[in-house]
């Protein structure tokens, strides 16, 4: 990954770096615990989220090439590190491990300023379920400072669903937005 932003960074480039917390890729379905840390406590969980995190970060910084973003989580919006912390039913669990990776971020980028933190979620044209997800991290103080939505029409709406959510995201949030992931049909 070092090597990647190095390239990325001399062409310039800008970085963002996903923290996915996991061995393998993490969506919505699919958030698992990494093998390394499956036998953990919460604390321990929490504890872990919050050096890997910070020891990355540490690591990008003395490298020369620290992201300008960095996302906790890769589509959290059905929590992560399962099932620690999945959700609807561990939201205490999950915003301590929102927030470890967040302080983690903060521990790591030193003296320098830290990059901006971003919380991805999988609502694209989903007004309600964006609503809910952020009513409810908003409820723990969780500070943060853009929102990342994925966008895929056949789960996620239409592109005028789309813009409604976007539109009520910015208004009700008060942050920018960035689509992060996205695709569209390619067949019929």
């Amino acid at each position: 990954t070092l090597a990647a932003a190095k390239r990325a960074k001399a062409m310039g480039f800008k970085l963002l770096l996903d923290f996915h917390y996991a061995d393998d890729w993490a969506d919505p379905g699919h958030q698992p615990t990494p093998a390394a840390w499956k036998e953990l406590t919460h604390k321990q969980l929490v504890d872990a989220v919050f050096a890997y995190t910070r020891d990355t970060i540490a690591s990008f910084k003395s490298a020369g090439v620290m992201p300008d973003m960095v996302q906790v989580g890769n589509e959290i919006t059905q929590g992560m590190l399962w099932p620690d912390g999945k959700l609807p039913e561990n939201w205490d669990n999950f915003a301590q491990l929102v927030k470890a990776g967040i302080d983690g971020v903060s521990a790591g980028s030193g003296t320098q300023t830290h990059p901006a933190i971003m919380i991805h979620i999988d609502r694209g044209g989903d007004i309600a379920g964006t609503k809910y997800f952020f009513d409810r991290l908003s409820s723990y103080n969780i500070q943060f400072d853009v929102i990342g939505q994925s966008y895929y029409p056949w789960w996620q709406g239409s592109l005028n669903d789309l813009r409604a959510n976007l539109e009520v995201t910015i208004r009700e949030y008060g942050k920018d937005v960035y689509l992060v992931e996205t695709a569209y049909n390619w067949e019929p």
